[in-house]
């Protein structure tokens, strides 16, 4: 039996594609290699997805950054027959994606945003405030401190340094301390709240634990009361951390994810049910790069890629074999 080539091996070659493409056009032998290449493999299609996009923010990162101004960087055109699929849905995922000054919206204290809506915000010091999907927080500046209370869903802050006032967010039992940093906080009533440091340091700590525990760039931290460690760190890899915030952009990077854990994540943003009919199926892994508010366009490509059938019922997406 041949083996199947690694996740690992079509990144590590969809990465060397996007390089060149990115320095150069492609000839026409190139171009043909490419497609074929693409062809081989329901997950190389992805994988080049991903790896276009990380050089799109890559090159937004090179740009003077407004904050007011600032629009969802979009990755290049797929070019490939399956285009539609993968890359359809690009100005839904645009127009989900907001920004917003605090300046506009009085004194700013609540922000919030509705299933499948993102917000960007920027705050009266300078910090950049990302919203996903269904989240809401509370802003409250003194002279001493920059609080934020994030009372659902999740954040991503981005903190502008101020040592004269630290910047606390605050999720249940969870606070959040940092004077300079980047760091995203998700809290849900159904789970531990899960902090992300992808810049700095933070502290962390919870109203049971005597004394706060410092996670730094590339580490996440989970704070559960319940449990016999209240906060329990681990290290993330970058490309990881960076999975986990392709959402700024309206969309959903998987890699080698369930189908039933893909659908769950499109349920966060959509009313539209993704259904998995088959639990054989639903163990089936996908790779890619998706629109976070186009389940059908997801289940469009997983049926062309796993040579399944998709169908309408209701609200519900259904997959099955037949």
């Amino acid at each position: 039996m041949t083996s199947r080539e690694s996740s690992a091996e079509i990144e590590r070659q969809a990465a060397i594609w996007a390089a060149r493409l990115d320095a150069r056009a492609l000839t026409s032998a190139e171009q043909a290699e490419l497609d074929h290449w693409l062809a081989g493999d329901s997950r190389r299609l992805g994988a080049w997805a991903m790896a276009r996009a990380a050089l799109a923010r890559i090159e937004m990162a090179r740009e003077e950054y407004d904050p007011l101004n600032a629009l969802p960087v979009q990755a290049p055109a797929i070019v490939t027959r399956r285009r539609m699929l993968w890359g359809a849905g690009a100005a839904l995922a645009a127009s989900a994606v907001g920004a917003v000054g605090i300046g506009l919206l009085g004194r700013g204290l609540h922000y919030m945003t509705g299933k499948g809506e993102m917000l960007r915000i920027a705050l009266s010091d300078g910090s950049i405030v990302n919203l996903n999907t269904a989240s809401g927080i509370d802003v409250r500046f003194t002279a001493e401190q920059r609080t934020i209370v994030l009372r659902g869903g999740e954040a991503l802050f981005d903190v502008a340094k101020d040592p004269e006032r630290p910047f606390v967010v605050v999720a249940g039992d969870a606070r959040v301390r940092a004077v300079g940093t980047a760091f995203t906080v998700r809290h849900e009533d159904s789970r531990p709240v899960d902090v992300i440091v992808s810049e700095g340091v933070v502290e962390v700590s919870q109203a049971a634990a005597a004394t706060p525990v410092r996670v730094s760039q590339g580490m996440r931290a989970v704070v559960d009361p319940s449990a016999r460690a209240p906060i329990e760190t681990a290290t993330i890899a970058p490309d990881a951390i960076e999975q986990e915030l392709y959402w700024r952009d309206g969309k959903i990077a998987f890699r080698d994810t369930t189908l039933a854990s893909a659908a769950a994540q499109f349920a966060r943003y959509n009313d539209e049910r993704i259904v998995i009919a088959d639990p054989a199926l639903a163990e089936e892994t996908i790779t890619g790069l998706f629109v976070a508010n186009d389940p059908r366009g997801f289940a469009e490509a997983v049926a062309e890629s796993l040579g399944v059938v998709t169908r309408m019922e209701g609200n519900r997406i259904i997959l099955s074999p037949t």
